[in-house]
């Protein structure tokens, strides 16, 4: 796979760049493992700045400051969130606030509220914790203290 339009700033410790840095580290493609234990795949895109998985069937591809976004919501809530359920429910239904992590996705990716959303937690919470960013709980996100130590 080639990687050579992903650029990264080996220095930041930003979890989009740690994540890409990790991920041409391992030639563009890597199997992460969901909080079941199930294999997902995650390649990177020949634009440099989105990322696919054969368990994410959506387009556009995700970009990975996905994960800032992510990072983002568990510093605000002192290092952890609710991952919360998009499956079933519109942005802003109880489990589906902009306070959970499907729900700062979904903003992210441009929904609003009452707009059903796409749940792609499970994909976003196993690299975090494949990344040493983010440990994968039940039910939520929490940075680890080796990342938080970082910051």
């Amino acid at each position: 796979m080639d990687t050579s339009n992903l650029k990264v700033d080996y220095t930041s410790r930003k979890a989009s760049e740690m994540i890409k840095a990790r991920l041409k580290e391992n030639g563009g493609r890597v199997t992460v493992y969901t909080a079941r234990g199930l294999p997902c795949e995650i390649c990177a895109e020949p634009d440099g700045v989105t990322f696919s998985s054969d368990k994410l069937p959506i387009k556009p591809a995700y970009e990975y400051a996905v994960f800032d976004v992510i990072v983002n919501l568990l510093k605000e809530q002192g290092g952890r969130a609710r991952k919360g359920n998009g499956r079933n429910s519109k942005l802003g239904d109880a489990g589906c606030e902009e306070t959970t992590v499907v729900g700062a996705i979904a903003k992210f990716r441009g929904y609003e509220v009452g707009d059903s959303v796409y749940d792609p937690v499970f994909v976003m919470a196993a690299v975090l914790e494949w990344a040493g960013i983010a440990r994968n709980g039940r039910g939520e996100l929490i940075l680890t203290e080796e990342y938080k130590s970082m910051l």
